[in-house]
């Protein structure tokens, strides 16, 4: 074993985080390190960022996956930041889309998306180990609920009037000023089309880390993920460190021109209801007669087996075990929990199938 442990903490948010007033824009274009090589900073310093510039809520959006929300939605919450749930999916046809899901059902939708996506390529065959294949028709099938936005690129924007005939749910088209040179023609031209297909722009910055100085870091990821070196990468390369969060005050200035797609931004990120805390266990109903509580069930249950286990009269610190675990397990509101067990367990009997507890179960009185 070595001597010392290597391994670094993982790091959270700490001290007081006031909530932040109403701000008239919302970034949600937000890539973290989950984006493989891509986010440059962590969920911590996004978030910390984020409240010193005054936003009161943050999207997120990785690349083909969910799994940054978990650590942003913790962070968020502990800065008094509503997490604005999304991820950033990329077909194989190239094109690229921001989206969000308005509910549950509609994250739901994209999970299972994203989930067939890495589990079969586009000829249904098992997928390689950190790939993603999804067809423009995968997504029309899974984008009901999930606010979407088109990242601009060339081919993407050829292909505009299909994707909006074919994505009804295709609201927005995404424009960045970079300083690139040409911001303010491109943005327009955005806006002419977009307006042209019923659609509008929306503000982001495109955010890859949180401020200017992780741009070189994220030069670095970019290499590593193109097999090459800083001095042979050129336009692989970001042209600027602008891709970081910035103020709402900043981009309004920027978008002095579109204030529309200002507050596109606010109006989605208003319309997404989602929230991890909703992704409450469901446990089946069948486990409970009618007219019955799942609590008072249980507690129907445990003391007619403890009727059965002592015929002769239930020993009074057995009484007093059960009542403290049945208040415990109402408290802890788990009744369906230890019915659906129940049940499962019931069947395996019933079948002549080996059923063992394990665990605490062996030191439940209720079990």
């Amino acid at each position: 074993m070595p001597e010392k442990d290597h391994a670094h903490p993982r790091r959270h948010l700490d001290g007081e985080y006031p909530k932040n007033p109403r701000a008239a824009y919302v970034e949600l274009g937000v890539t973290s390190p989950f984006s493989f090589l891509r986010g440059a900073s962590d969920a911590v310093d996004l978030v910390r960022t984020a409240h010193a510039l005054g936003y009161d809520a943050l999207g997120i959006a990785d690349l083909n996956t969910m799994a940054g929300v978990v650590r942003l939605h913790a962070e968020a919450l502990k800065a008094n930041l509503r997490p604005v749930i999304g991820c950033r999916i990329r077909l194989v046809s190239g094109e690229e889309f921001l989206a969000y899901p308005r509910d549950r059902a509609a994250y739901g939708r994209l999970c299972r998306l994203l989930s067939k996506g890495k589990m079969n390529d586009a000829d249904g065959k098992w997928q390689l180990k950190g790939a993603c294949d999804i067809t423009l028709a995968d997504l029309a099938a899974h984008a009901e609920g999930a606010h979407l936005i088109l990242v601009p690129e060339d081919g993407a924007l050829k292909r505009l009037k299909d994707m909006a005939r074919r994505l009804p749910t295709l609201r927005h088209i995404a424009a960045s000023y970079l300083y690139r040179g040409d911001d303010r023609a491109r943005i327009n031209r955005l806006d002419r089309l977009a307006k042209a297909h019923g659609l509008s722009i929306l503000a982001t910055n495109d955010v890859h880390y949180h401020a200017p100085d992780r741009r070189p870091l994220q030069d670095v990821m970019t290499c590593i993920r193109e097999k090459t070196t800083i001095r042979k990468a050129g336009f692989l390369l970001h042209a600027n460190a602008e891709r970081h969060l910035k103020s709402p005050a900043e981009m309004c200035r920027l978008f002095a021109d579109w204030p529309h797609a200002i507050a596109a931004t606010r109006d989605l990120a208003d319309a997404c209801d989602f929230d991890l805390r909703q992704l409450a266990y469901h446990y089946p109903h069948e486990t409970i007669p009618e007219g019955w509580a799942a609590q008072d069930y249980l507690v129907k249950l445990t003391w007619e087996g403890a009727g059965k286990r002592y015929p002769k009269g239930i020993p009074a610190k057995v009484s007093a075990t059960l009542e403290k675990e049945l208040a415990m397990i109402a408290k802890k509101k788990l009744p369906q929990y230890f019915l659906t067990i129940h049940d499962v367990v019931n069947y395996a009997r019933g079948q002549g199938i080996l059923c063992q507890g394990r665990g605490s179960a062996a030191n439940s009185a209720v079990c």
